[in-house]
């Protein structure tokens, strides 16, 4: 399946940022160092990055900080002086397929990695585990895109950190800003494989089998979702928000 799996929001530093969203009435894990794995030699290995999370019925919001931030660090590209919706994860089941199609495709495409995280919370202790492999930077300058497959998702979705205050259960759309945004909306029906639809001028969705991607102009953002999606945004498209079900809008 075909799944809009995580969204990322980079800040700063990750107490100020956990806390902001525990006072939008959702549960926050614990902060955790990230780690990857050393293919040669299995050891586990600090991505300079500290996360914590706000898991759903059906998908999860990554709140992320790096330290230190360096060129080299995979999210270098989209860190902003200000917060940032920085990361779009894809699911699928299918992650070795989908690395061989996107292969084939002109975008630029990394190697498959594993990258892990210890689980502090619920009934189930253990390492999350990860598959995952991202797109080109130069190719997806609104966000870091990446597939993923949760190996664990066991230990990631445990009803102890599910019940948010505001009632939030899924994870349904992320929101693109674009000013071409049948180009844009054409990109991400090639690389997740999903159709696209025009809503209204000006204004694009590309359909997941769990949960969707809205394209659209400032103007078409706006008259879609309202005067809170008014944003400006440079020549380049920019992931600006994201809602989660019960209906609620959310922007960076």
């Amino acid at each position: 399946m075909i799944s809009l799996d995580h969204i990322g929001i980079i800040g700063d530093s990750i107490k100020p940022l956990r806390r902001a969203w525990q006072e939008r009435g959702f549960f926050v894990t614990e902060p955790e160092e990230l780690m990857a794995l050393d293919p040669a030699s299995d050891r586990r290995v600090s991505l300079g990055q500290h996360s914590c999370h706000i898991i759903l019925e059906r998908g999860y919001i990554e709140l992320t900080a790096v330290d230190p931030i360096t060129p080299q660090h995979h999210l270098f590209p989209w860190i902003r002086a200000d917060v940032a919706l920085a990361i779009i994860a894809i699911g699928t089941e299918e992650i070795e397929g989908t690395h061989r199609r996107l292969l084939a495709s002109p975008v630029p495409v990394g190697s498959i990695a594993q990258a892990s995280r210890p689980i502090h919370y619920g009934a189930r202790r253990g390492d999350a585990l990860f598959s995952w492999f991202a797109l080109g930077a130069a190719s997806t300058p609104e966000a870091l895109v990446c597939f993923v497959r949760n190996e664990r998702p066991e230990l990631i979705y445990q009803p102890e950190v599910q019940q948010h205050p505001n009632g939030a259960q899924a994870l349904e759309s992320i929101v693109i800003c674009s000013n071409q945004p049948a180009v844009t909306a054409l990109r991400y029906s090639n690389y997740a494989a999903s159709p696209v639809e025009q809503v209204a001028p000006g204004l694009l969705r590309c359909t997941l089998q769990a949960g969707c991607i809205w394209i659209g102009t400032t103007s078409a953002l706006s008259r879609q979702f309202g005067n809170q999606a008014v944003f400006a945004i440079g020549d380049s498209p920019r992931a600006v928000g994201f809602g989660v079900a019960p209906a609620q809008m959310y922007w960076i």
